[in-house]
């Protein structure tokens, strides 16, 4: 049978992913992407002539889909492992917190609840079945298993500060998830969490992706190109238009944020897009700052301090040791919260100021002019509210029209948002694509 000629709208990591697979199945591919740049979430941008991620990111053991096709595009000696140093900032203090005797001298914990935290993170690693868990919510069964004062000390600011008023809404599955995902990153119970990174970062992966797809004749990549709203005839698209262009097709692949939808598929009232605009989302403002020093020892610090907005900072280069090697020091502050807020808003130098400020009760030792140069990005859709019963609202990656697919990070539940869940869904999606087009 014919292949189909494809449309993939959106070059992040879920388009780039269902590109290569469908283009070397023989689909005439065009791939279109609103921004200038390939990438998405996992774009890059230069800092001193070396590749550096918008956004954070970090590999875990349990990513099978990323490290599969990192293998299928030759790029195993480019994964590294390490062993990192966590932390938790609590009542002034720092605490170490990435193995069992660290978590036995947490004093500001009592005693009893660190046994239950430590016992509760190793029935979570063990843990296969959640979907009972998707049913409540995450809050009162943290408190029931590891106690009430390690529940505010530990996970109440990690929640708060990022979900809001959404944070008592969020479903125990997604809580889980969390955990097991970090904790299946120990080789064993009593080592630190070993996390990987790709030489140059997401780069790495994009970038090869992206030479492989141009070099395809059946594959083509936009930039630049906003797609306009889809014209749906007898119930199928049958071409999208974009940059001023009509590009016909058989199958769309839509792997942009579910509000993003409303614009492309207006006014459709079917179960399916209605159950779609009941999912809320929070944004993003994520601070980057290169350093002339390394701000601590650690790759992660939780933080609970009511004088600090922020929840946590990642020290990127403690886990990159090519950014290491490059005398890069970089430091990501990242802040969740809707939209509407006036902080998603806020002017960069205002958020810089405060931010800097913040930085210095945590290391006394820091001062501004540490700061060589420091960047700040948003995104709108950056995290769903993954609420109790979501696996009733997840949305399939088949619409009610035909040849119209959809992935988004939703369907990642009650996984995170992950590049490698984000390569599955893309994958997915173009599997189905072509078992469509020719069930046998």
């Amino acid at each position: 049978m014919q292949r189909p000629r494809v449309v993939v709208i959106g070059a992040g990591l879920s388009g780039l992913a269902a590109s290569y697979d469908l283009v070397r199945a023989g689909c005439q591919v065009t791939l279109l992407e609103a921004a200038s740049d390939f990438g998405g979430l996992a774009s890059s941008f230069q800092v001193e002539g070396a590749a550096v991620e918008r956004f954070y990111h970090f590999i875990c053991r349990s990513d099978a889909h990323l490290m599969r096709l990192v293998g299928q595009l030759g790029l195993g000696s480019r994964l590294h492992w390490g062993s990192m140093r966590t932390a938790f900032f609590v009542n002034n203090k720092h605490y170490p917190f990435g193995t069992p005797v660290d978590l036995l001298r947490f004093s500001a914990v009592p005693w009893v609840q660190r046994l239950r935290f430590g016992l509760h993170i190793m029935r979570s690693r063990y843990r296969s079945q959640w979907r009972r868990l998707d049913q409540m919510p995450g809050k009162p069964w943290l408190i029931e298993c590891i106690g009430e004062e390690a529940y505010e000390v530990i996970w109440h600011p990690l929640l708060k500060v990022k979900f809001g008023d959404y944070h008592d809404k969020v479903s125990a599955a997604w809580i889980w998830h969390r955990i097991w995902r970090v904790a299946t990153s120990r080789r064993s119970l009593f080592e630190r969490e070993s996390f990987g990174c790709l030489d140059h970062g997401t780069a790495t992966l994009v970038d090869p992706l992206v030479a492989w797809l141009k070099a395809q004749p059946n594959a083509e990549l936009l930039t630049d190109a906003r797609v306009e709203p889809l014209i749906v005839r007898d119930g199928a698209v049958t071409e999208v238009r974009a940059g001023g262009r009509i590009i016909p097709c058989e199958a769309v692949i839509s792997t942009v944020a579910l509000p993003a939808l409303d614009r492309l598929i207006p006014g459709r009232e079917e179960g399916y897009f209605r159950s779609i605009r009941r999912i809320e989302y929070i944004g993003v403002v994520c601070m980057l700052l290169s350093l002339r020093h390394r701000f601590s020892q650690n790759f992660w610090t939780n933080i609970n301090d009511p004088r600090i907005s922020f929840n946590g900072i990642i020290e990127q280069t403690a886990l990159n040791r090519n950014l290491r090697d490059r005398g890069l020091h970089l430091l990501y502050v990242p802040f969740y919260l809707p939209t509407t807020e006036p902080r998603y808003s806020a002017k960069d130098q205002d958020l810089f100021d405060e931010y800097t400020g913040m930085l210095r009760l945590i290391n006394p030792a820091f001062r501004r002019d540490w700061v060589k140069e420091w960047h700040v990005f948003r995104s709108p859709y950056a995290q769903p509210i993954f609420t109790t019963n979501f696996a009733d609202l997840m949305p399939s990656h088949r619409t009610p029209i035909r040849g119209f697919y959809v992935t988004d990070s939703t369907q990642f539940y009650p996984e995170d948002r992950t590049i490698s869940a984000a390569i599955e869904q893309g994958r997915k999606a173009a599997a189905m694509i072509l078992l469509d087009r020719d069930p046998a």
